[in-house]
């Protein structure tokens, strides 16, 4: 793992890099937009260990060192730096580059063979600059895999050739994701429109970078979370709760039908009663019948 910690450098006259932090894992590429391209250079050049930074540190896994990120890191394309030279032609760069491979001579791939063998000796006679820049960047790719002890591929502005952003992204991608796993990053101008991997800002702390966006992406994603089972839970409450309403409903209408039942049994009663009342009309129908005997018997005195 690539670990930069509040890496700056620091120019003549100027601040060419402000202190930058990031981490880079295997089998990972990221990009890094800076601007212009001196900071550009400047950055590749402390993060390949080919320079020292003005402040902070950069390493490669647990060792602090440059000459163990030298060896394990391969700077490419780097403008005025290591760039392919205009006067050289396809085969010049293999078999310079080739020769710079650790080991002895007679451990080193032949430049013919190396040539056929990757698919080259079409353009081997060709100028390196007017290579197509899509498989002038696979042959550096290519050229710098061939060291056992690389790791790590920094490349300086792999965006300023005529080439269209996913075809070089495709590049860095398949490497990375090869046998090898090698860390990859891209120090570039923009960053494209449709990348979604990691990436940090010139001047800017990766934690901060890459904070606010899992917080913004957890709360987008736990809002629709929490709000939607809040809201059904919202609508199912009212529902629960005017369920047991209309449950209590037909429970009160059955209490008013059992007191409608009660009442027609109090009505009952009264019925039951009534007989009584009528038994109460016969016997004062009896004491009608009784006081016409009281009459007879006032006429009676009377006639007496």
């Amino acid at each position: 793992m690539l670990i930069a910690d509040s890496v700056s450098v620091k120019g003549r006259h100027d601040l060419l890099v402000p202190p930058t932090s990031l981490h880079v894992n295997r089998g990972e590429v990221h990009l890094v937009v800076v601007d212009p391209q001196i900071s550009r250079t400047a950055l590749a050049l402390a993060l390949s260990g080919r320079m020292k930074p003005s402040t902070g540190t950069v390493s490669w896994g647990h060792a602090d060192s440059l000459k163990t990120l030298r060896q394990h890191t391969a700077l490419l394309d780097s403008p005025e730096v290591n760039e392919p030279e205009s006067h050289m032609k396809v085969r010049d760069l293999i078999a310079e580059d080739l020769a710079l491979l650790p080991g002895p001579i007679w451990k080193k791939p032949r430049n013919k063979k190396w040539t056929a063998l990757h698919g080259f000796d079409d353009v081997a006679k060709e100028w390196a600059d007017s290579l197509d820049p899509a498989r002038r960047l696979e042959l550096q790719l290519l050229l710098a895999a061939e060291d056992s002890r690389i790791e790590l591929i920094v490349l300086d502005s792999p965006d300023r050739h005529d080439m269209q952003d996913d075809v070089w992204l495709d590049l860095l991608l398949e490497f990375a994701g090869s046998n090898r796993a090698f860390a990859i990053v891209a120090i570039v101008s923009n960053a494209p429109y449709e990348w979604d991997g990691p990436i940090t800002y010139l001047g800017s702390n990766e934690y901060e970078e890459f904070e606010s966006p899992e917080e913004a992406t957890a709360l987008i994603s736990e809002e629709p979370l929490v709000e939607e089972p809040e809201e059904p839970e919202e609508l199912e409450e009212p529902e629960n709760s005017e369920a047991p309403a209309e449950q209590d409903e037909p429970d009160r209408t059955e209490v008013l039908s059992q007191e409608s039942v009660q009442d027609e049994l109090d009505l009952d009663v009264p019925e039951t009663v009534e007989p009584k009342s009528a038994e109460q009309e016969s016997t004062p129908a009896e004491h009608s019948d009784a006081e016409p005997t009281v009459a007879e018997d006032s006429d009676a005195k009377e006639k007496e």
